[in-house]
């Protein structure tokens, strides 16, 4: 998809439309937003939330989370929630223009700032099928493409989203304040949607972490349901046998307990209720058949264990996140590292590659970068470790003992020096005079190279061009700093790569 607006967001345009119009699938066909499915679904009566997919399955989940009870997913999602609006970020680019862009992130959602933003949108990333949607505020018609950069960013209450499938209009907004729709255009639109499915007919609705545990989530509710009746004094459900009492003695015996609760001020314990039998040679008897209890055997501890451990493999993070681990063996110190690395690479990972994607490719313009610092002591001495190892590795082909016996060394300081920018992240290229291999890394959370109109690559950070490069590269080799052999190699990589 190019980009044909300024500010990184994909619009259709003549090449896309060549690109639809040749793939077999005809899945990105163009509507104008007046078309889109509404799905209908029975609810689960095990549940009480509605099956996989419907509008009003959102609404449902919304609800179930924040049921009494739940006070684990509750505590999964505030802990995640709070980390992501914790994680500081920085932004790389002229300082002309950092100051406006800043202000634009520190201010999103009508000023109350990135920690709102990110707040609301987690809430609905984790709890909702449909996922988190933010609306990029600019220029333009509101109902057509976004005309010039963004200006502004708001979070979408995804009750009121319904995805429609369109390219152009991905999404229908159902202002609850008057009622009114409107269809928005994909230049001011974001979505992020966790487990995307791949059933078209779905228009991108998701399956999140919520609803990716709403049956362990049921076992822990009933338990909570189950010990509140048993600490009330409010009868539980089952069958009571009397034998040698009247119905109309019952009756008395339970009014006045009642009055002498209310009379006492009681609301969760009571005084004791006591019977007298009609026949002194036939004592009363009371016996309790209950409908529900605890299974024998039954570890209440145990089961909430595993419980948190379905909740963390839900949320991609290591169950440490959401609960110490008590008692048993904890494994090898190793073995507990490792899994604690593998943790972060998945649902961490995860939103963090996700929200610098979308503020590089469709918010900033192309020469200011967005990252998260994510600040982390373990990760920064690891690669630390790693720095090290290859510095090793490059600095011992050097060789100092052949220099001293007057022998040639395998490679010499230009070389070493290029080696090292390559490979170690602290030895950064511009400590180079000029970068003969062109080497350049880029990731997926940054754009992709661009051509000027004078057909010149442009990097997405901005660096010198391939032409200033070879002027630095022709005087380097004027005063002896490199070899006629590496300047003519480079100029024939500028130009296969030109080419």
């Amino acid at each position: 998809m190019s980009d044909n607006n300024g500010h990184g967001l994909k619009a259709i345009d003549e090449e896309d439309k060549k690109i639809v119009e040749t793939s077999f699938q005809r899945r990105a066909t163009q509507n104008n937003g007046g078309i889109f499915r509404w799905w209908f679904s029975k609810p689960d009566d095990h549940t009480g939330i509605e099956n996989w997919w419907s509008p009003s399955r959102d609404t449902t989940l919304r609800e179930f989370w924040m049921l009494p009870g739940n006070d684990i997913l509750q505590g999964a999602i505030s802990s995640m929630v709070k980390w992501g609006t914790t994680l500081p970020w920085l932004l790389e680019g002229p300082k002309r223009s950092i100051p406006k862009f800043q202000s634009m992130l520190s201010e999103s959602e009508f000023g109350q700032g990135w920690s709102t933003l990110i707040t609301k949108t987690l809430i609905d990333y984790y709890t909702q099928d449909k996922g988190a949607t933010w609306e990029l505020i600019g220029a333009g018609d509101p109902s057509g493409p976004l005309e010039g950069p963004v200006m502004g960013i708001a979070h979408l209450d995804s009750q009121y989203v319904q995805p429609t499938g369109d390219v152009v209009y991905p999404i229908v907004f159902l202002n609850p304040k008057d009622a009114s729709q409107h269809k928005i255009h994909a230049t001011r639109v974001i979505r992020f949607v966790d487990m995307v499915s791949p059933n078209e007919m779905m228009n991108g609705v998701g399956f999140c972490a919520v609803s990716r545990v709403i049956a362990s989530s049921q076992v822990l509710l009933k338990l909570a349901q189950f010990k509140n009746e048993k600490l009330s004094d409010m009868p539980q459900a089952g069958l009571l046998l009397l034998n040698n009492i009247m119905p109309s003695q019952w009756d008395d015996a339970t009014s006045d307990h009642e009055r002498g609760r209310r009379k006492l001020g009681h609301e969760i314990w009571s005084n004791i209720m006591t019977l007298f039998s009609i026949d002194p040679a036939q004592p009363a008897t009371a016996n309790f058949v209950d409908f529900a209890s605890i299974p024998e055997g039954f570890d209440e501890l145990q089961s909430t264990n595993i419980y948190v451990n379905i909740v963390a493999l839900a949320f991609g993070v290591d169950p440490r996140e959401f609960w110490p681990m008590s008692g048993g063996s904890l494994g090898a110190a190793n073995e507990t590292a490792i899994m604690s690395q593998k943790a972060k690479g998945k649902g961490k990972g995860d939103i963090i590659s996700m929200l610098e994607r979308a503020i590089n490719w469709f918010i900033l313009p192309e020469n200011i970068h967005f990252t998260f610092d994510n600040q982390d002591d373990e990760e920064d001495e690891r690669k630390a470790r790693i720095n090290s190892q290859k510095t090793q590795t490059i600095m011992s082909m050097f060789m100092p003992d052949l220099i001293a016996a007057g022998m040639e060394p395998p490679v010499s300081v230009l070389e070493l020096r290029q080696m090292l920018a390559d490979n170690v992240d602290y030895f950064k290229e511009e400590f180079l005079e000029a970068d003969l291999t062109d080497k350049e890394e880029v990731t997926d959370t940054e754009k992709a190279w661009k051509v000027d109109q004078k057909g010149k690559l442009i990097s997405p950070r901005t660096k010198p061009v391939y032409d200033d490069l070879f002027k630095i590269a022709e005087k380097n080799y004027k005063d002896g700093k490199c070899s006629i052999d590496d300047l003519l190699s480079f100029r024939l990589g500028n130009i296969l790569d030109n080419e």
